[in-house]
């Protein structure tokens, strides 16, 4: 174990799929069946809003599509 990332978070995958996401604009829980990846595009089914995923800082970043 190495203790100097023991409080890191682990990058996102760019190559795994994720199957869910908190909405930026109402910030409803919204799971994706068939997973998303950086550079797709996922739609809130609360509000409607499409957004495409970005990398911030190693995090994901849902930006208006």
């Amino acid at each position: 174990m190495d203790p100097q990332h023991d409080d890191e978070e682990p990058e996102p995958d760019k190559q795994s799929r994720n199957t869910e996401f908190e909405c930026p604009e109402c910030n409803a829980h919204n799971p994706v069946d068939d997973g998303f990846v950086l550079g797709g595009e996922v739609t809130c089914y609360y509000c409607g809003v499409e957004f495409r995923v970005a990398e911030f800082n190693g995090r994901f970043k849902f930006k208006p599509a």
